[in-house]
């Protein structure tokens, strides 16, 4: 009976070890969210022919734009790399990797990361990296700026720019973790690049250059 019971809750068991270890999962959903999603959508080749000397938040995006392209972020990925641990690997399946995009493409942009493996609660920790990510102290929603990290307790999106759908806020913003399946335009690799509620407890963090 006991092993019947351990063989039927072996699957959750690991996926939950695997969100553990992964660090992000996405804060909750909703339908008005999930309807919208694709509304006010700039397109991936709008970053493509960028000009040499980008500023901080535009060299982020893009970075995160191409780094949408790598099919490790994909729950189907055994191997998911860290770039910004010496390309440590870390053995994950079937999980959403938030925290991981996030840190690889501040890295691969040139911008300073912890030294350990950050999971989404601990960037959310405000104690935490504040010579590295700082947090920022905002008045309002205008004041989050392109490039910021949007840092929930379980998950973090990479700010481009503050859009609003029904008159509520949302961020157009690029993250790992969605429900959408991938349709090769914004959404690849489970990374989408489209718009997420600024609702619930959440932190700003400014990356400063290396």
């Amino acid at each position: 009976m006991i092993k019947s019971a351990a063989r039927k809750y072996s699957p959750v068991l690991f996926l939950l070890t695997a969100l553990i270890i992964s660090g992000c999962i996405a804060s909750p959903r909703h339908p008005r969210y999930e309807n919208n999603d694709n509304r006010d959508t700039v397109s991936i080749n709008d970053y493509e022919n960028i000009e040499p000397g980008l500023n901080d938040g535009d060299l982020i995006i893009k970075t995160a734009l191409k780094e949408q392209k790598n099919e490790m972020y994909s729950p189907d990925a055994d191997t998911t790399y860290l770039y910004w641990l010496k390309y440590k690997p870390i053995y994950l399946r079937k999980s959403t990797k938030c925290n991981i995009f996030a840190l690889n493409t501040l890295y691969k942009a040139g911008f300073k990361t912890p030294k350990t493996n950050a999971l989404s609660r601990d960037l959310y920790n405000e104690s935490l990296f504040t010579d590295l990510i700082p947090v920022v102290r905002f008045r309002s929603l205008e004041d989050i700026q392109r490039g910021d990290l949007v840092i929930w307790k379980s998950h973090v999106i990479i700010f481009e720019k503050l859009v609003y759908l029904d008159d509520d806020p949302y961020a157009k913003a690029i993250w790992a973790g969605t429900t959408k399946k991938d349709n090769g335009k914004n959404v690849m690799n489970n990374v989408m690049y489209g718009n997420y509620p600024l609702k619930g407890n959440f932190i700003v963090r400014r990356p400063e250059k290396r």
